[in-house]
């Protein structure tokens, strides 16, 4: 008798949490945009990180090197 017990027990406790999670995904307008912020940066200072060495101004003493 105190295994039926545990059983219906048990079998009663899982079908409280199934319904409680009947819809485990709720939409989050705030969750969104905050993600889409987070991924800009992302890319933004990814990108920067490529072109850091890519855009240096050259220095007088190049130029005058460069003219000899």
């Amino acid at each position: 008798m105190k295994k039926l017990t545990e059983l219906v027990l048990l079998t009663v406790l899982l079908a409280l949490f199934s319904q409680a999670e009947a819809n485990p995904f709720v939409y989050n307008e705030a969750l969104r945009i905050g993600g889409l912020v987070f991924t800009a940066l992302l890319v933004a200072g990814g990108v920067t990180v490529l072109c850091w060495g890519q855009c240096k101004q050259k220095r007088k003493d190049e130029e005058d090197a460069s003219k000899i």
